[in-house]
């Protein structure tokens, strides 16, 4: 049985150029203990899927269709109370500014333990030793809780801040862009933490990210979000292995490859589209090299291509021919690709939900 379904889910933001559906139509299982990476570039709904998750969403947004059950519970129907209950018990989140989520001003120890007292129940001397252990269990030295965060490195805070989220013991852990400010020597040791804590403390994660390196180090399966929608999902090695979107074998050919160092890197040509007016038809259309004339008209369905493989390609019956044109640069440079925005879309202030 599912930890966590999500269902036809649709999330608006209401702006002053008309209303853009950020999440669109996304359907995913999550069964306990699942790692799954959701991959895209940056602007494909991964991080509004996962506030959606714990509604900390903007006032400008909206959620005009589809649910959300955790546990059986539709997270979208619970009262502000009940899931602010949730929150950190249940669904502990890692921020995507995740270093800068610890109060400059106050010892990191300090704000690790109101965690364990406020929202955990324990007292004082409790929380401590509490803190401690989840110190050790990151990696960091007890010490270290009677620092500020300025004294910490950039590798020790994102530590602090997995440890945070650990604090009450959740059984569902959203990661939003965990490692993306860090160098990669000190990527790598995060990555080996967060590996290492998936599988002792049998958690059940999602992560967020545009790099699916990381995806390939600590996740069992994966979904490709573009434009708002899930448009593959698959185990990370089938994923790898046989993609079955064009979309997912240009995000591959952007990315080193340590079998083929030498290959050269494929960029996708264009951006991704404007959510306000979409194209017709597949989204990916129009920066896609294989597109016929039915892309352009009729939305491909997520249907299966395997074994727990889904893909939504009018073409998925010719993919293995499409992915070895897929290979070839010159492949990619036949289409001009969407063109970029007048203007970014705005990012609304998003209000956390704060520790009593």
């Amino acid at each position: 049985m599912a930890i966590l379904e999500i269902r036809d889910l649709v999330v608006a933001y209401r702006t002053q150029r008309g209303v853009v559906h950020a999440v669109d139509g996304v359907s995913l299982d999550v069964a306990p203990a699942q790692h799954l990476g959701v991959i895209g570039e940056s602007g494909c709904g991964k991080t509004t899927l996962l506030r959606a998750m714990v509604r900390v969403l903007p006032r400008n947004a909206s959620v005009p269709r589809g649910t959300i059950r955790f546990k059986g519970r539709d997270l979208l129907a619970l009262s502000d109370r009940e899931i602010r209950a949730l929150r950190w018990r249940e669904i502990a989140t890692i921020p995507q500014a995740s270093m800068d989520s610890l109060n400059p001003v106050y010892r990191v120890g300090a704000q690790l333990v109101e965690v364990l007292t406020v929202r955990g129940g324990l007292d004082r001397g409790a929380a401590r030793r509490r803190a401690v252990e989840l110190f050790q269990m990151v990696g960091l030295e007890s010490q270290a809780l009677d620092r500020y965060p300025h004294e910490f490195s950039g590798g020790m805070k994102q530590r602090a801040v997995i440890a945070m989220a650990l604090a009450l013991g959740p059984s569902l852990l959203l990661a939003d862009e965990p490692v993306t400010a860090l160098d990669v020597i000190v990527q790598h040791q995060i990555l080996e933490v967060f590996k290492r804590l998936e599988q002792e403390l049998d958690l059940t994660v999602i992560l967020v990210t545009h790099d699916i390196s990381v995806v390939a180090q600590v996740c069992d399966s994966v979904a490709v979000m573009y434009a708002g929608r899930v448009v593959e999902q698959a185990g990370t090695q089938p994923f790898f292995r046989t993609p079955y979107h064009p979309y997912s074998l240009g995000l591959q050919n952007a990315f080193p490859n340590l079998a083929q160092p030498r290959a050269e890197l494929i960029a996708i040509e264009g951006y991704p589209p404007d959510l306000v007016t979409p194209p017709p038809g597949c989204r990916f259309a129009p920066r896609c090299p294989f597109a016929v004339d039915l892309c352009h008209t009729q939305d491909p369905a997520l249907g299966a291509v395997g074994p727990g493989h889904q893909a939504a390609c009018h073409r998925t019956q010719e993919m293995e021919a499409l992915r070895a044109q897929a290979a070839d640069p010159e492949t990619w440079l036949q289409v001009s690709g969407m063109e970029a925005p007048l203007r970014p879309p705005a990012s609304p202030h998003v209000q956390e939900d704060p520790v009593p």
